[in-house]
């Protein structure tokens, strides 16, 4: 696939690999969503670079419940729902990033999922997206200033619904319901002011990125793309970003 550019900045390196439930992607790993038209992409995907992972924009966050299972917050339909992973996985417009929380193993993992499945039927938050729409605007920013930073917080309050959902908000609650987790990096803040960006970049709450060695590399060629070189892996347990 092609990399993401930036001016004065080297391209970020994606490497396609397939989805290998276990091996690259398991039950409580958290995955988040850059969709675009300038992404080609099919199966799933590591960068190497960790200093660039602030260049990636993600939009959306989810929690792996199985194979081909996630649990997200769906604002199209207005729910907290099960869904499959292979409609991600098979967008050619869309990269999915998976990151491993610290202390990880599956009861930590299992932990996560089942915390997030017993909110599956619940209505979206809309007031929440407003609340983060509002203080990310150059007004709010203002008057955040003047509130020593706390206008997010504030606006969380008076317009979030404590029995609704955005997909950051739910998984940072089950991942700040976790004692490992709790109140731990971005997680400080509440729930309903963590953006999908915030929860991708923290440092704290996921371990940190380590490099992959391949164990094959071959040449293939894309539709309208020049040939470039795709790594075929399984990453090490160790690896706790994956792209697709």
């Amino acid at each position: 696939m092609l990399a993401t550019e930036f001016p004065d900045k080297p391209a970020i390196k994606v490497t396609d690999i397939a989805p290998d439930y276990q091996v690259n992607y398991k039950t409580g790993y958290i995955g988040f969503l850059n969709k675009g038209s300038d992404v080609t992409s099919i199966g799933i995907s590591y960068f190497t670079g960790w200093d660039m992972i602030s260049d990636i924009h993600v939009t959306h966050t989810l929690i792996v419940a199985g194979a081909d299972q996630c649990i997200e917050a769906d604002m199209a339909n207005n729910t907290v729902k099960v869904c499959t992973l292979s409609k991600y996985f098979n967008d050619p417009n869309c990269q999915i990033f998976f990151r491993k929380p610290i202390f990880f193993n599956d009861s930590v993992g299992y932990a996560i999922a089942h915390k997030a499945s017993l909110e599956v039927g619940k209505e979206y938050d809309f007031g929440a997206i407003l609340t983060q729409g509002l203080s990310g605007s150059f007004p709010g920013r203002m008057l955040d200033r003047l509130l020593t930073g706390k206008l997010e917080e504030l606006l969380g309050n008076l317009l979030n619904h404590p029995d609704k959902w955005i997909c950051s908000e739910l998984v940072a609650y089950a991942l700040d319901e976790q004692l490992f987790y709790r109140d731990k990096g971005i997680l400080k803040r509440p729930n309903s002011t963590i953006s999908p960006q915030e929860l991708f970049q923290d440092t704290e709450i996921f371990a940190p990125w380590k490099h992959s060695q391949p164990s094959e590399t071959k040449t293939v060629t894309e539709t309208k793309t020049v040939p470039v070189t795709e790594t075929v892996t399984k990453t090490d347990s160790g690896t706790d970003l994956i792209c697709k």
